[in-house]
């Protein structure tokens, strides 16, 4: 248990390292924190209709390949007017030196967006950006989201879902009483 919170640690450690070194840091990118399998982000930018990209970071220690993936809910200004576009949500892995290199993802816009990585993530460090905007110029605005991560079945689990498929099959045959007709 203390051996898998100081890898966390560690790999926190080396994520923001990396980032810092190179140059890509800013006060716009945040490391995430999961309870379970689920992971909470947020942002909330100030009076400026202007673009921004938040950055978020994570890591997954698990030799089991995971599915990511998440939704986020634009917020509304002091008037209760949407006042919040999300305009894009990108995946990537973060490697040793910090880069970054983009992951294929599927991103669906409205005030509620969903997002999911494409191809199952395995043991390593990773991150998403949301980028957006804030509509007036007057009031601010603010996004909420959950990101999940969930195991990709073992195909010994497809197997057994199809065994037992076949099986329900036949016994529903065999109790189909042809006499009636």
């Amino acid at each position: 248990m203390k051996k898998a919170f100081m890898s966390k640690v560690a790999g926190s450690l080396l994520l923001t390292a990396g980032m810092l070194a190179a140059g890509a840091a800013s006060a716009d990118t945040s490391t995430l924190e999961f309870k379970g399998t689920s992971a909470g982000f947020s942002a909330q930018h100030e009076y400026s209709a202007s673009s921004f990209t938040d950055t978020f970071l994570f890591s997954i220690d698990d030799s089991v390949a995971q599915n990511a993936y998440g939704n986020a809910l634009a917020g509304f200004d002091s008037k209760m007017l949407f006042n919040y576009g999300i305009t894009d949500i990108q995946f990537f892995s973060v490697g040793a030196d910090g880069s970054h290199t983009d992951i294929a993802t599927t991103f669906l816009p409205g005030v509620f967006v969903t997002f999911k990585a494409d191809s199952a993530l395995t043991a390593g460090n990773y991150g998403f950006s949301i980028t957006g905007r804030t509509i007036s110029g007057t009031e601010s605005g603010s996004y909420g989201g959950n990101l999940t991560l969930a195991p990709v079945p073992e195909p010994a689990t497809y197997a057994m879902l199809g065994v037992g498929i076949g099986l329900l099959a036949f016994t529903a045959r065999r109790k189909s009483n042809n006499k009636l007709g």
